[in-house]
């Protein structure tokens, strides 16, 4: 039942860019707000992505800040 607690907390959040709290362009802190972590964990998650797969990473990064709208 812990487990379903979790996900309703996700669904009460929107994925959105975060520009209070953004350092290049808000995706990062973003996913860390729609999920409910730390924004270092998601950071250092897309730091290690650039190290091993800097492509896709980029790729990933540049569509979520064209898709997603600030929030507001």
């Amino acid at each position: 039942m812990k487990d379903r607690h979790y996900f309703d907390k996700i669904d009460d959040h929107e994925l959105a860019l975060d520009p209070v709290n953004k350092k290049l362009g808000g995706v990062c802190s973003g996913i860390a707000r729609y999920l409910d972590i730390p924004s270092i964990i998601v950071r250092l998650g897309a730091i290690i992505g650039l190290c091993v797969l800097p492509q896709a990473t980029l790729l990933a990064y540049g569509l979520a800040y064209v898709i997603l709208n600030p929030r507001p």
